[in-house]
C-alpha cells in the first residue's frame, strides 16, 4: 500500500472521516462516498473515447467538490501491464485530488484480495456479495453473477471502489 501525503484541511480523525474509493477502468470510473461505515454516494462516470479526458475529469471534479473528501483511495496501475489508457485516467485522478490538496492513497490488488480472502471471499462476485453485506445500502445495485461468456455489468465498477475503502480501513 502507498501513501502519497498532502496537507489536507480536515482535522477529523481517520476512522469517521469521510473517504472517495475509486475504480478506474478505459473510458469509466466507479465510485462510493463513505463516511465511518456509511455509504453516503455511489456510482458510475462514463464517458465516449471522443470525450475521454474532459468528460471524466469534469465529472471527478464534481464529486471532489461535492463531497470534500479526507482522502482519495485508489487501486494502484502503476503495473506496465496494465491498460495505457487506466493509468492515464489513474494519473489525472491524482493530479486533480492533489490540485484539492487531499490525500491519495493506493492500494494493491493484493491487499485487496488478502483481506476479503480472510472473509471467504475470493472470486469478484463473492467480494461483491461481502461488500454489499458489509455496506447494505449499495445491496440493492448489486448485479447478478454474470455468465462467463458475459460481459462485466458496469455496476461492479461500485464494487471494486467500495472494496478498495473497506480493505484500507478494514471495516
Amino acid at each position: 500500500m502507498t501513501v502519497e501525503t498532502t496537507d489536507t484541511q480536515s482535522s477529523k480523525p481517520p476512522s469517521l472521516a469521510r473517504y472517495l474509493g475509486v475504480d478506474v477502468r478505459p473510458r469509466r470510473l466507479g465510485f462510493v462516498v463513505i463516511e465511518g461505515a456509511v455509504v453516503i454516494d455511489s456510482g458510475t462516470r462514463m464517458c465516449d473515447q471522443s470525450q475521454f479526458d474532459g468528460c471524466l475529469g469534469q465529472g471527478f471534479d464534481r464529486i471532489l467538490k461535492t463531497y470534500s473528501p479526507y482522502a482519495v483511495i485508489i487501486r494502484g496501475v502503476t503495473d506496465t501491464a496494465a491498460n495505457p489508457r487506466r493509468r492515464k485516467v489513474a494519473m489525472a485522478i491524482r493530479r486533480r485530488a492533489k490540485k484539492y490538496s487531499m490525500d491519495i492513497i493506493s492500494i494493491g490488488d493484493a491487499a485487496i484480495r488478502s483481506y476479503f480472502g480472510r472473509h471467504g471471499a475470493t472470486t469478484k462476485y463473492q467480494i461483491a456479495q461481502r461488500v454489499a453485506t458489509m455496506l447494505p445500502e449499495l445491496a440493492w445495485k448489486l448485479p447478478r453473477n454474470r455468465k462467463p461468456w458475459e460481459s462485466e455489468h458496469y455496476r461492479m465498477s461500485i464494487f471494486d471502489a467500495a472494496a478498495i475503502v473497506i480493505a484500507h480501513l478494514e471495516l
